[in-house]
C-alpha cells in the first residue's frame, strides 16, 4: 500500500482530517514528529533518515514550532534532503523558507508589484519614524502572537523588539473602530478553495485569538490577486491574508502551513478532501 507521511511538531485536528482523507483514497499514513527524525550518514545507504521513508510516496508538512536557529535549520535541512531523494513535499522547504520570514514575504510582494501595506524593516530599533499607526510584528510568528500597536516614537522605544529586528507595518484602516476584519483565502494548486471574513473586537483578527468567521464569496479581483500570489510563492496550498480598505485589496501575509479548521466551520464542502485530492495529483 502506498504511504504518505504527515510531519510536524504537533499533530492535531488537521492531521486527523488528512489521515482520514488519505485512507479513503487507499493510502497508508505515517504521522511523524520532527523529534522522531534521525539522520545516519554513511557510505552504504542513500536513505539516511528513518527506514520507513523508503516506502513514502509524499510528505505533507504541518506545523513547525519556534525554536533555536540551529533546530529550525536542521528541520528544514532534513526536508531539503528528503526532497533531494525524490520525495514530493507539500509545501516544499523552499516555500516554507520564503513565507515564514515576513521580511522576505513583504519584499517579494513589493518586487512583484502586489499591493501590500507600507513596511519598514531595520536591525535593532527603528531610527527614522513617521507619525502614523503601525503594527510591530515579529518576523517569525503566526496566529497574531506578539504583535504590538504603535502610534508614537515613545511607544516604539518602550516596546520589546523580538529577535532584534524591527518589522513595522502600516496599520490599514481606522484604529478606533468597534470591529476589525480581514479576509483569508485558502488556496490549493493555485485555485481558491474557500474564502472567509474574520471579524474581531481587537485588532488581531486571527481565529486563534477568538475572531468570528463567516463565509465570503470571492470577487474576480480577489481571485486574480490570490492566484498571482500563489504562483509567485509556488504554493502547493496556502492561506493568503488580505485587507480590503477604500476599494483596494492589500496582501498582509502569506501562510504556507495554514490551518483550515475555522473556515471548515462555515464551509459545506470537505476542505481536507479537496486539499488531499490536489496533493495526490502532484505525486501521481
Amino acid at each position: 500500500m502506498p504511504t504518505i507521511a504527515i510531519i510536524g511538531d504537533i499533530h492535531d485536528w488537521h492531521s486527523e482530517q488528512l489521515e482520514t482523507s488519505f485512507k479513503k483514497k487507499g493510502y497508508a499514513v505515517l504521522k511523524i514528529k520532527f523529534n522522531q527524525l534521525r539522520a545516519d550518514f554513511n557510505n552504504r545507504a542513500k536513505n539516511f533518515l528513518n527506514p520507513e521513508f523508503k516506502k513514502i510516496r509524499g510528505i505533507w508538512l504541518r506545523f513547525i514550532n519556534n525554536g533555536p536557529l540551529e533546530e529550525i535549520t536542521t528541520k528544514l535541512t532534513f526536508l531539503h534532503l528528503l526532497e533531494e531523494t525524490g520525495i514530493y513535499i507539500h509545501n516544499s522547504p523552499k516555500v516554507i523558507e520564503t513565507t515564514v520570514d515576513k521580511v522576505r514575504t513583504t519584499g517579494l510582494l513589493k518586487i512583484n508589484e502586489i499591493n501590500s501595506p507600507q513596511t519598514i524593516v531595520e536591525i535593532g530599533k527603528i531610527t527614522r519614524f513617521k507619525k502614523r499607526n503601525y503594527l510591530l510584528k515579529p518576523i517569525f510568528g503566526s496566529q497574531g502572537k506578539d504583535i504590538s500597536f504603535i502610534n508614537s516614537k515613545s511607544k516604539l522605544n518602550k516596546t520589546n523588539v523580538i529577535g532584534n529586528v524591527s518589522y513595522l507595518q502600516t496599520f490599514i484602516g481606522n484604529p478606533n473602530q468597534n470591529n476589525y476584519s480581514d479576509i483569508r483565502v485558502l488556496i490549493s494548486n493555485h485555485k481558491p478553495v474557500s474564502v472567509m471574513k474574520r471579524t474581531s473586537k481587537i485588532m488581531f483578527t486571527n481565529a486563534f485569538q477568538g475572531a468570528s468567521v463567516s463565509k465570503l464569496p470571492i470577487t474576480e479581483e480577489l481571485e486574480k490577486i490570490s492566484i498571482k500570489v500563489s504562483k509567485i510563492f509556488k504554493l502547493g496550498y496556502g492561506g493568503i491574508d488580505i485587507k480590503y480598505f477604500r476599494k483596494k485589496y492589500y496582501v498582509l501575509e502569506v501562510n504556507s502551513i495554514p490551518s483550515w479548521k475555522a473556515i471548515q466551520g462555515v464551509e459545506n464542502k470537505n476542505i481536507s478532501q479537496i486539499l488531499v485530492n490536489d496533493f495526490l495529483k502532484k505525486i501521481k
